[in-house]
């Protein structure tokens, strides 16, 4: 089978990790023959892993000539909707299987959405939602997508950390782009309301960067400074990133399929999570995390709180956060369904 994942740019985020290792598993362990077309400017961060795969990679938008590498596939995989009608244009007429993943739980409106989906339904054979709740909203307002609809989880590749919580003590970790979206402003926030004498077991790295990076420092700077905060800025490397903390938190106001989720669950890690979009599909409230509501940052606090006093609990939800990871959100069983959706 020859496919072709689609993506808007190689940038680094959630959904370009995501086909990278998607892509790698379906050549590794399933003997597909893979690329990847980007739509971004050449030179991007992860081209040099991608290469290193040796997974074929195109740089084009080009609708002419999108249309004219379209002959050397079976299946063409689109992962971002700033592509999908470009490739649906260049596959008219064109003998191949067309598969649209939505990554984000943002559904669009407006007339220019609708033509585009109305195309999309009569070209697609199938669009995938990566959670529950997403497919819902979509089909909410798209109903005619309800037979061509079909929700496969994210999964992600194991990890190899080996970190020991102190006993007393707790280092919080956030992983993603420093954009408004992510709302790293508030963890903040919720260790500043918390107790001197909590905070100074408390410490802090974030790894990301964006346009809120300084921002984001100078809150730390002014409202914390008696807490130990590092901004460990771009890392690939997850086994790095997810040695160097206990427990994983995601302040998103909307949320696809976390992969930060998943990759804290394949390490062992609780998360406290916001209660967005496909979060509460992962985290179980008091079983492998918790969950609070989006901006309270008071609820947010008491979370951070009980995973500092009660060490029971925590290795009670860090044992549950990988036991999630293993029956379920593996890149094995997460290849194994999209090889079904192209059936």
């Amino acid at each position: 089978m020859r496919i072709l994942h689609v993506v808007s740019s190689l940038n680094v985020g959630g959904a370009e990790r995501f086909v990278i290792d998607l892509a790698c598993e379906q050549k590794n362990a399933l003997n597909c023959d893979v690329s990847i077309l980007s739509m971004g400017i050449e030179g991007e961060p992860l081209e040099q892993e991608i290469r290193s795969f040796a997974i074929g990679l195109f740089h084009q938008s080009s609708i002419f000539k999108i249309r004219q590498l379209l002959h050397n596939f079976d299946i063409v995989h689109i992962h971002s909707s700033h592509c999908l009608l470009r490739v649906l244009l260049a596959s008219i007429n064109k003998k191949i299987k067309i598969i649209y993943t939505r990554h984000n739980e943002v559904v669009h409106r407006g007339p220019k959405w609708r033509m585009v989906y109305s195309l999309a339904n009569l070209m697609l054979h199938k669009m995938v939602f990566v959670a529950e709740k997403a497919k819902q909203n979509y089909l909410t307002l798209y109903p005619e997508y309800r037979n061509k609809a079909q929700t496969i989880l994210n999964g992600v590749l194991p990890l190899n950390v080996d970190r020991v919580k102190i006993a007393g003590k707790i280092s919080l970790g956030h992983v993603g782009r420093f954009v408004p979206l992510k709302s790293q402003h508030l963890l903040i926030q919720a260790i500043a309301i918390l107790p001197s004498k909590l905070r100074k077991n408390i410490s802090l790295v974030f790894y990301g960067t964006g346009e809120l990076l300084a921002e984001n420092k100078a809150l730390a700077a002014s409202t914390i400074p008696d807490v130990e905060v590092k901004f460990a800025g771009f890392e690939t490397n997850r086994n790095i990133i997810y040695q160097s903390f206990d427990a994983l938190v995601v302040t998103s106001e909307t949320e696809g399929l976390s992969l930060a989720i998943l990759e804290a669950f394949a390490s062992a890690k609780p998360v406290i999570a916001s209660n967005v979009g496909g979060n509460p599909e992962l985290v179980k409230h008091a079983k492998n995390g918790f969950l609070y509501e989006y901006g309270a940052i008071s609820q947010l606090a008491g979370c951070i709180e009980k995973l500092v006093f009660d060490e029971g609990d925590y290795d009670r939800l860090s044992k549950d956060a990988l036991r999630t990871y293993e029956n379920g959100f593996s890149m094995e069983t997460c290849a194994a369904r999209h090889l079904q959706a192209y059936q």
